[in-house]
């Protein structure tokens, strides 16, 4: 069986060091650009929020909204509260 070895010779040889070395700066290059794009993205959301502005929600009452009446489903709604609020209660 042959023996295998393992040296900085080897490594020297076959352009190891060389290889190595740019395998880590092509990594570090990503991970800086990686970096700098997270920390230029408050800036990025920014500018694009002038170009298309987000859009608006209507979550909060109308100022001349009327009410509406309540209708059966109201009554619906609060029997199967009910009945959701007895099981929780009594599941176990």
């Amino acid at each position: 069986m042959q023996q295998v070895l393992f040296s900085w010779d080897s490594v020297v040889a076959g352009d190891g060091v060389a290889l190595s070395i740019t395998g880590m700066s092509i990594v570090f290059v990503a991970l800086l650009l990686v970096s700098v794009y997270i920390a230029l993205l408050p800036a990025l959301a920014a500018f694009f929020n002038k170009i298309i502005p987000p859009a608006g929600h209507h979550t909060g009452p109308v100022a001349n909204a009327s009410v509406p009446a309540p209708s059966a489903g109201h009554a619906e709604a609060e029997i199967v509260a009910a009945a959701v609020a007895y099981l929780h209660k009594n599941k176990g």
